[in-house]
This record gives structure tokens, sequence and C-alpha cells, in this order.
């Protein structure tokens, strides 16, 4: 069975954050999110890991947060709605189609004459995500800049940052965080360039499904890590998040 939206769904917030999609691992653990990429749940996330399986679920792995430089123009592919209300970045705008291979979640970005595929998946009974790019079309080199943002709470809880002091060090390909002396350590990884290690707290994300549910509507999330670098037609970039 294919599902398949087009502009007439992507393009349009109200549509587009109304549809959720769902990818899950078989010990409890998943990712999720909407159509048009915001954080409109607690429950949202690339990685809620089942730390003792099936339960445990903790979101460790929040978003990408993902900004395109083709041919001079700047693009940004997220989208994020805060607690005063603005919409910022806009990155559905960008959005040309979401549809579903199977079970796996496809967004495809029109940039200009570039199309930039992305897709997630999980691997079967392990906490790991996986997060693809692939340039299908382009007459020029395209600069992808990525900004991983994460968490470590249970995936009923909201956070507020405050003085939280996460840990976050390079390791070969990428970063290990751990949240606090006694969280489970887990990893950002990249196939190709090389992620830099950040601390930088993102606070006020608006959830609005917790609201209308009456529930705190209000979360923070960590910039822990950024990658940059360049993708020709045919190429791809693969990051993975895990407790493995």
């Amino acid at each position: 069975m294919m599902l398949n939206f087009g502009r007439d769904i992507c393009g349009d917030l109200a549509s587009a954050e109304s549809r959720e999609w769902l990818v899950t691992n078989g010990i409890g653990g998943y990712a999720s999110g909407t159509v048009g990429g915001l954080l409109s749940r607690c429950y949202h996330g690339l990685l809620v890991a089942a730390l003792k399986p099936p339960l445990g679920r903790t979101l460790l792995w929040s978003k990408l947060d993902e900004t395109v430089r083709y041919n001079g123009q700047a693009y940004e592919l997220a989208t994020n709605r805060w607690a005063s209300g603005s919409i910022a970045p806009q990155g559905y705008q960008q959005l040309e189609s979401f549809r579903l291979e199977g079970t796996t979640p496809v967004w495809s970005f029109a940039l200009g004459d570039a199309l930039l595929e992305k897709r997630v998946w999980m691997q079967p009974r392990a906490n790991t995500t996986y997060v693809q790019y692939r340039l299908k079309q382009a007459t020029a080199p395209l600069s992808l800049s990525l900004k991983a943002l994460v968490n470590y709470r249970d995936y009923h809880s909201t956070t507020q940052s405050q003085d939280w002091q996460m840990d976050v060090s390079a390791v070969p390909q990428g970063v290990a965080i751990r949240a606090f002396a006694d969280a489970t350590p887990f990893y950002l990884l990249s196939s190709r360039g090389e992620f830099q290690p950040q601390h930088d707290w993102y606070q006020g994300f608006d959830l609005a499904m917790e609201r209308y549910r009456g529930l705190g509507d209000r979360d923070d999330h960590l910039h822990a890590a950024s990658l940059e670098l360049e993708l020709t037609v045919g190429e791809s970039l693969l990051i993975a998040a895990s407790t493995e």
C-alpha cells in the first residue's frame, strides 16, 4: 500500500502537522513525528528508546534541524513552533511530497531545481534510528548543515533545561552523549563528514497537542552536535543515533 501526499497537504501547515508518522523497533522503542516536521506532542522524537525493553521509553534524539545552501540560495528544511506562537523556520514550505515506502516515511524537498530526499527507519530489535539524505537531482553541489537536538526524559514528560549540563564528547564518526552520571550513554554517528560537539539549549518548543489535552505544552531540547558537508547528485548521507 502506498501513501503519498503532495504540495496540497505538505505545503499547508495545518494539514501537514495534523498527519503523523511512526516507525518502531519491535522491542518498545520508536520514532515518530508530524509530516510537516513540527514537534506537536511530548511523544515525538527520532529515537524514543526502550531502555528496559519493552519499558523505560526515554526520548534521546529529538530531531534534526537542516539548512541547505544551493546555487547561492539558503533553504531551511526544519519547522518549529515556539512558545511565542511564531513558526520559525518554515521548512514545510520546501516540502514537495511525503510518502510511505512500505513502513518507511520519505520526505522530498524541492530546492530550486534540486530534489533532496530524507527517510527514517529503525534497526529491528535495537534502540537505533537511521536518517538518510540523498540528493536525487541537482545541477550543482549542495551544502547540507545539520543540528542534532537531543534530550533524556520519560516520553510522557517535558523538559525545562535550567542549568542541565550534559556531557557531549567526540568519538570516531560522531559524538557520545551522557545526560548525567547514571544515564545510559547514546551516540550520534555519521557515514560522512564529522560531527562537532555543541551544548546549546533551545528553549520553548510549543507542543500544540499537549495543550489541547490540557497538559504541559513547553519543551526544551539540547543542540548537542552539528555537521556540515557537501552532496553531489546521487550521493547520500546516513546519520544514526543509538544506545548500542
